[in-house]
């Protein structure tokens, strides 16, 4: 090591200690380099010529390395100091080093491998980031991450404090992020109010953030007392307002590469901005805001310094923003999703120019309507991928931030999140199995890595289709009642068999895995997928129990729904179980209490009816076609069909009278009246304007108008089962030949299945 900084000298100690555990010997470290034959060198040199080539990366030099051998030494340049931190957790990674190996206990015995394993591939190496700073959320910490720390990790902070904070650095930068939004719900602790925090993110060169609901990095739940303060009212109380945001600037003035200032205002927690009562008043009030806002970090930081600035129209703000509210062209635009994975705007061209560029907010975990989903990791890495590369086409190199809830158990979407924000989420780079594979060859070994790959594909497949904890078909804000579903029974029992198929190959999977990773394996593998199966088994039983007509059969599926029931609190316990009791208090398999997660109560459904039903033809692509620069292309594992097609490239197009069309051919056997139904994940366009025509035979029959808006009833059943479903009715068809067409105006349109009947009805998924 020939460069003498705090977070470097860290990263080197812990690299020979992990790599020299792993190897079985002791690694020596210096902090000068010593010409005594092979060896690991570790620089930071900007202007190694090595490092040249990244000069016309999207941000340069930015966190860029390389690892090359000469001679007997591997070198580590980094262009800055990060970049050689990354530099080293990549070469640990590369030889088996899980970036879980704290945060999942994924262990490695000391000299349980041999040398040959070590033998490093894929030099030289030489990589930058594609966005500049990818890091997380910290949210919804209540029933996880702040009753952990406050009592199992950090009992003498009695919150989330610097030694929470320094685990939670140390493992941003295993993954290659930079940047935090703070845990900020009621309480926890504000992160600047508790000692040793901002020096600890100084320490690990971590930029520290705020989420939307939180302006000049404050963090009003905590920080704003009314009693003291009176409201939280620009309108009305605009000089507390304004002294409570500049107190923060101020004690922040000596770390100015610290904060990524977020700009705007809304009302405590989540909540709609006060003192305005229409679009107009608040639109001008919130230009005050951001111009008064600048004044004060220019007052502490000066005009020539350039500090960092964000701006995320979130819910009602991105009304405020349509409506001709202006952002300085400096500022970063950080476009959130609808909080279930589809990201709602993407900067046009227009906004593609501006010097701040722009970013995504990406929920990995949610608190709100419909429906929660804070329990269990249950996002398709399919749907984050071709979501974040769409907003990444359209610019969107500036600013990820991904909230992970509690961080567990979400720790593999986490890292794929990351991993596409360092390498790019262009589909031709990275899908979600082969890097599934890759993540569990590493922290499993070579054997799992496939047959884990196709377990865990399977788990968010079955997700995707309804996610555990949508499965009473209750909802939130405000919170209904568990109620049974339309799914026929033989939909139910085929889904209960998956699970039942999913367990057993997990169980026998698991008698593979050596001692030492069995706390990991239960952490990453066994609980999701033993949870989700449980939460299935107890809602699809107790539909089963209610629509029964048979006594001995009803009893026997309340049984077996009370015991899944009773089976998850037994898989929570041993959870917080796990390493000596290393992760008590941070799983709870019933986060706010919701009905979803109560123990089932039968309802008198009656008995499900099955006549004149009819399974639904899952017709095949049988043509597509494509404009110039255009082309479908079927997206691997995503949708229900697994296999969902949209048109490439992702960025942003309209087609006017060329559009891109894919066709479904299908015979009728006598003719007769036909139901299609078209299924289109719920994707959002910039004017929600997403049109599909549909023609019978080279003849308009129909044209929908896909997009759903705000919080609609529309928008809420796509989100929840992850689809919008279209549904034709074509009447008096001939016995015959028949080619369905279906035509896009956009890209950003993701057809998933066409499926038909004739003369009865289709099932509902």
């Amino acid at each position: 090591m020939t460069h003498k900084d705090p977070l470097l000298t860290w990263a080197v100690n812990d690299f020979a200690d992990n790599v020299g555990r792993r190897a079985g010997r002791s690694i020596e470290v210096t902090e000068q380099y010593v010409e005594s034959g092979a060896g690991i060198l570790v620089t930071v040199d900007p202007f190694h010529p090595r490092l040249k080539a990244l000069e016309n990366t999207p941000h340069g030099q930015w966190e860029g390395f390389a690892v090359f051998v000469s001679g007997e030494t591997l070198h580590v340049v980094g262009a800055d100091i990060r970049g050689a931190v990354y530099g080293l957790m990549t070469i640990a990674e590369k030889v088996g080093i899980s970036p879980w190996h704290w945060w999942a206990d994924v262990e490695v015995a000391a000299g349980a491998v041999d040398k040959a394993s070590l033998t490093l591939t894929g030099l030289p190496m030489l990589e930058s980031p594609a966005v500049k700073y990818r890091g997380v959320f910290l949210n919804d910490e209540d029933w996880g991450l702040l009753p952990w720390a406050a009592k199992t990790f950090e009992p003498e902070t009695g919150n989330i404090g610097p030694r929470t904070y320094e685990k939670i650095f140390q493992l941003l930068l295993r993954l290659k992020a930079n940047t935090i939004w703070p845990a900020m719900h009621p309480g926890t602790k504000a992160v600047f109010t508790v000692p040793g925090n901002k020096a600890m993110a100084q320490r690990y060169q971590i930029h520290v953030g705020t989420s939307h609901a939180e302006p000049m990095m404050r963090n009003n739940v905590y920080e704003w007392q009314t009693t003291q303060r009176g409201q939280f009212d620009y309108v009305n109380n605009s000089q507390q307002v304004l002294e409570y945001w500049q107190s923060r600037v101020e004690e922040l003035g000596d770390v100015p590469d610290l904060p990524l200032f977020t700009l705007g205002m809304r009302g405590i927690h989540d909540s709609h901005m006060q003192g305005t009562s229409s679009i107009e008043e608040s639109v001008a009030v919130l230009q005050q805001v951001i111009q008064k806002q600048r004044q004060l970090l220019r007052e502490v930081y000066g005009d020539k310094r350039a500090i960092k600035q964000v701006f995320t129209p979130y819910k009602e703000v991105l009304a405020l923003y349509n409506a001709g509210l202006a952002v300085p062209e400096e500022v970063t635009l950080v476009w959130p999703d609808d909080n279930y994975g589809y990201i709602r705007r993407r900067s046009n061209p227009q906004e593609q120019l501006r010097t701040g560029g722009s970013g995504v907010y990406y929920h990995l975990s949610y608190w709100g309507r419909p429906h929660d989903y804070l329990w269990l990791s249950s996002t398709h890495p399919a749907l984050i991928q071709v979501e974040m590369a769409r907003a990444y086409a359209d610019g969107a190199k500036q600013l990820w931030i991904a909230n992970v809830g509690d961080i567990k158990p979400i720790e593999y979407n986490t890292e794929w999140f990351l991993e596409l924000g360092w390498s790019g989420p262009e589909l031709d780079v990275n899908n979600a199995r082969s890097f599934l594979q890759q993540q569990f060859a590493r922290d499993f070994g070579p054997a799992l890595a496939e047959p884990l790959a196709d377990l865990m594909l399977t788990y968010y497949h079955l997700a995707f289709i309804r996610r555990p904890e949508f499965m009473g078909w209750s909802q939130t804000e405000p919170t209904t009642p568990t109620s049974l579903t339309s799914w026929s029974e033989s939909f139910i029992h085929n889904r209960l068999q998956a699970y039942q198929r999913l367990e057993d190959s997990m169980r026998a999977l698991a008698r593979q895995v050596p001692a030492q990773l069995q706390s990991a394996w239960y952490q990453l593998v066994a609980y999701p997928i033993e949870g989700a199966a449980a939460m299935n088994r107890k809602w699809l039983y107790r539909q089963l129990a209610s629509t029964t007509v048979k006594p001995d059969v009803r009893e026997s599926y309340r049984a077996k729904a009370v015991q899944a029931h009773r089976h998850i609190r037994q898989l929570t316990d041993l959870y917080n179980s796990q390493n000596n009791g290393k992760w008590a208090a941070m799983m709870d398999a019933s986060p706010r209490r919701l009905p979803v997660f109560d123990s089932p109560s039968l309802i008198n459904g009656g008995p499900v009816s099955t006549s004149g039903y009819q399974e639904p033809v899952v017709l095949a692509s049988a043509d597509t076609w494509a404009p110039k620069g255009a082309q479908w292309r079927a997206i691997p594992e995503l949708g229900y069909s697994r296999h969902a097609q949209t048109v490439f490239p992702l960025a942003t197009r309209s087609f006017e009278s060329k559009q891109p069309t894919v066709s479904y051919a299908f015979d009728l056997p006598v003719s007769g009246d036909v139901n299609i139904e078209i299924a289109t994940l719920p994707t959002h366009a910039n004017q929600f304007d997403h049109q599909l025509k549909v023609l019978l035979n080279n003849k308009q029959v129909e044209q929908i108008a896909l997009n759903s808006r705000g919080r609609s009833e529309a928008w809420k059943q796509g989100v929840l089962a992850n689809r919008r479903v279209n549904r034709l009715h074509l009447s008096s068809l001939s016995a015959g030949h028949h080619v369905l067409t279906l035509a896009v105006n956009q890209t950003g349109i993701v057809i998933d299945e066409v499926t038909m009947t004739q003369a009865g009805k289709t099932a509902e998924k």
